[in-house]
């Protein structure tokens, strides 16, 4: 059977159509760095490639959690910090009741007083507009100043825990309300006062000069002294928690990105190869179609 110049003309067209597609394709691939750019031209890789970005993207979700938490715990533990210091300075100012000292006694009763109301300042710190010690209601100021005057101060929150996700199955609680820390109504221990109204009686101790009543204040204030360091270890703990959690998401992410780039990533080197080589192929057939061309056109004058 005669082979036409048609059917020759056809088959060039279509093999260069095919050589355009394969040279275009990997000028794609060098561009974008990426062996595939839809998933139909490697269906199992973008599979795979698709599984590895829903896992980086959750992990980074969870890397995102810790850094809240670390920040609401950080702040936390330095207001827990300040707490501790400022009864640390009550107990010190009550230790420091003279007999027969009334002005002395009543100067160090008026620091208890500020004392306290540093103390209620810290349980009332806020970050971004929410109270780090009201329980869930962290648009509600956890105290308040109590209008009969005893005790103090009022708590105004609740008991919620507020739980950050460090993994599927990692919940950490971020947060220590002030009920907990100050032993507000009673909380913890319903047989003592909380931590404000434990001042005020020391306060009253010292305008007083009652020397007997100093003993049961100072072991009541060392009490709150105790609580409040071993709150701030238990916060202290969950950070740790939280840097150990921070460091294997950080771990799996760099994990997961490096299989990632196996899988989507092009070997540049030899796509540049066979670039080259499929310039050759394409330049060969587009001077073949020439060459045809030239000779169908002799043909015809």
């Amino acid at each position: 059977m005669r082979i036409s110049d048609n059917m020759i003309a056809a088959s060039l067209i279509v093999r260069l159509q095919k050589a355009s597609a394969r040279l275009f394709r990997l000028q794609e691939k060098v561009a974008s760095g990426l062996a595939f750019s839809l998933p139909s031209q490697d269906p199992p890789a973008a599979m795979r490639a698709a599984a590895l970005r829903s896992g980086v993207s959750e992990l980074s979700r969870y890397r995102a959690n810790c850094d809240v938490a670390a920040a609401r715990l950080h702040l936390t533990e330095s207001a827990l910090a300040n707490i501790a210091d400022s009864l640390r300075e009550a107990y010190s100012a009550a230790l420091g009741m003279t007999p027969f000292d009334e002005a002395g006694n009543n100067a160090l009763a008026d620091r208890i007083h500020q004392i306290a109301a540093s103390i209620a300042a810290e349980a009332n710190a806020a970050s971004e507009g929410r109270y780090l010690f009201s329980g869930h209601q962290t648009l509600t100021q956890p105290l308040t100043p109590n209008p009969d005057g005893v005790p103090p101060y009022a708590y105004q929150g609740d008991r919620g825990d507020i739980v950050v996700q460090l993994g599927r199955d990692v919940p950490l609680v971020t947060n220590i309300d002030a009920a907990e820390v100050l032993n507000m109504d009673g909380e913890i221990d319903p047989d003592r006062d909380d931590a404000l109204e434990t001042l005020r009686k020391a306060e009253a101790v010292l305008r007083s000069g009652d020397m007997d009543a100093l003993a049961n204040v100072l072991s009541a204030i060392q009490w709150h002294v105790d609580r409040t360091v071993a709150l701030r270890g238990q916060v202290g703990a969950r950070l740790q928690h939280v840097d150990l959690a921070k460091q294997r998401l950080e771990d799996g992410v760099r994990t997961l990105q490096s299989l990632l780039s196996e899988t989507q990533d092009t070997d540049i080197t030899r796509v540049l190869i066979d670039l080259k080589a499929q310039e050759v192929a394409y330049q060969a057939a587009a001077a073949a179609a020439s060459a045809l061309h030239r000779a169908s056109l002799l043909e015809y004058l």
